[in-house]
């Protein structure tokens, strides 16, 4: 491989065009999904009324909810301001902080997709100049290609993540999501055992290759056809099935960024000559290598833990694993929780995670304990996060006692759940012997059993 070749590409001037017209289409996509984030009143549902959040951060806290809801105003009126060419940088900074802000918070409402949005905002902060498609501008090509490099590093490292056993031989998730395909639509169609093995194996080749045919010039126009194809199946796949939004379409509009700059200039101004190059810098340069490096390898931090990525949840996010888990819990109310006054052992209460409210209810406990139906399912597939909801539930149960019986007691809480996990055999999720309150979300292999071992099966 001849690197000053690749190096003197990167640094050969095209037109901007392509990533201005990039930003414009992903801004108005971003559009409708801030639109619909305020019009289903995201806030008051999702961050508001459940008593508590699991933040990425430790101490940050979501903001009064009028504070909230100007903020989410704020962002609507940024992504019309990402549309021009005077405001986009302003106002892709000021989205990229309000929005990232709110995924924060939480870590049940993480997905890949809000993650992907919030990289592609970084990226055009670092590299678009001002052009208009009248006036063009030109760049070094790093700029371009960081953009699509990171295409081409979410769909391959996606692609690489499904080499398990799971999805080649037990054709496991998309078995399980067609089912529930199924069960919504009342159409046995989706679960025609032939079209569970294309869409299994059509989606791992997809992944694994179509960057690839991306940027190779004489199949680049069957990759525009298969992506289009692919996206739109997700979107009616995963509609009403899933977390997927505006992803599917976010996914088609990174087409622009593959097509000739020199070809688009050309049909907004009539000339495809070079007349200016704009020399990066050399700092700009650094900044994206380091940053791509990093993409490609924060998503395999997962071996550094013990136990297998989908199963703990340890190393599960930011790594483009979409679409790679299934748990089917087979325990009354998911999860059952059992709490011990840690002193005499004794049981003073038991509930799951959908009784919970109305059990501490009559125990005298009246404050809000309201989960939404995403943070409970998340606490079911990241199991890391049990350790937080169940200190929290420590925290209330032992200020209750203190301010009703004048005793400052501490509590034990264990909890029991059993799993199918890729709708293999159920098995026992997590040791019942374990005081969860006294674990953390990165010791998974102290409290979670292990997973059962197959022939095949990735070594704990």
């Amino acid at each position: 491989m001849d690197f000053q070749k690749i190096i003197s590409w990167l640094n050969n001037p095209v037109p901007n065009i392509s990533i201005t017209l990039f930003r414009t289409a992903f801004s108005f996509i971003l559009l409708i999904q801030t639109y619909y984030f305020i019009n289903n009143e995201f806030i008051k549902y999702n961050i508001t009324e459940p008593f508590m959040l699991f933040p990425f951060i430790n101490g940050l806290d979501p903001m009064p909810e009028v504070y909230l809801i100007i903020l989410s105003y704020s962002m609507l009126i940024s992504n019309i301001g990402m549309l021009f060419n005077k405001t986009a940088r302003i106002s892709t900074f000021f989205f990229l902080c309000s929005f990232t802000y709110f995924w924060l918070l939480d870590k049940t409402y993480f997905n890949n997709h809000y993650y992907f949005m919030s990289l592609i905002c970084f990226i055009l902060l670092l590299v678009e100049h001002k052009s208009s498609f009248k006036k063009i501008a030109y760049v070094n090509r790093w700029s371009l290609f960081a953009l699509q490099a990171m295409v081409l590093i979410t769909y391959l490292i996606a692609g690489i993540n499904k080499l398990n056993p799971y999805w080649l031989i037990d054709l496991q998730p998309i078995a399980f999501i067609l089912e529930n395909k199924c069960d919504v639509t009342e159409n046995t169609f989706f679960i025609n055992p032939l079209l569970i093995i294309l869409i299994t194996y059509g989606g791992l080749l997809f992944d694994l290759f179509i960057g690839f045919l991306l940027f190779y010039k004489p199949t680049k126009p069957l990759a525009f056809i298969l992506i289009i194809v692919f996206n739109i199946m997700n979107h009616f796949l995963f509609l009403n099935n899933g977390e997927i939004g505006v992803f599917p379409f976010i996914m088609i509009s990174t087409l622009i960024l593959f097509i000739d700059p020199k070809y688009l200039t050309k049909v907004f101004t009539g000339t495809q000559d070079i007349k200016y190059k704009h020399k990066s810098p050399q700092l700009l340069k650094y900044c994206i290598t380091v940053f791509l490096i990093v993409q490609i390898i924060l998503p395999f931090r997962h071996i550094l833990f013990k136990g297998y990525v989908d199963y703990n949840g340890i190393g599960q996010r930011f790594s483009w694993r979409m679409k790679s888990m299934c748990k089917n819990p087979t325990t009354e109310g998911i999860i059952q929780f059992s709490v011990f006054e840690q002193k005499s052992k004794k049981q003073i209460a038991h509930f799951h995670l959908l009784n919970m409210q109305e059990q501490f209810k009559q125990s005298g406990i009246h404050e809000n304990i309201y989960l939404t139906e995403n943070q409970i399912k998340k606490l079911l597939y990241y199991p890391d996060l049990l350790p937080i909801f169940t200190k929290k539930i420590e925290s209330i149960i032992s200020n209750h006692t203190k301010e009703n019986y004048n005793k400052k007691l501490k509590f034990r809480i264990s909890a029991n759940c059993h799993i199918k996990f890729m709708e293999r055999p159920s098995q026992a999720l997590i040791n019942t012997s374990i005081d969860l309150t006294e674990m953390s979300g990165l010791n998974t292999n102290k409290w979670l059993n292990n997973l059962e071992q197959k022939p095949w099966s990735v070594q704990q």
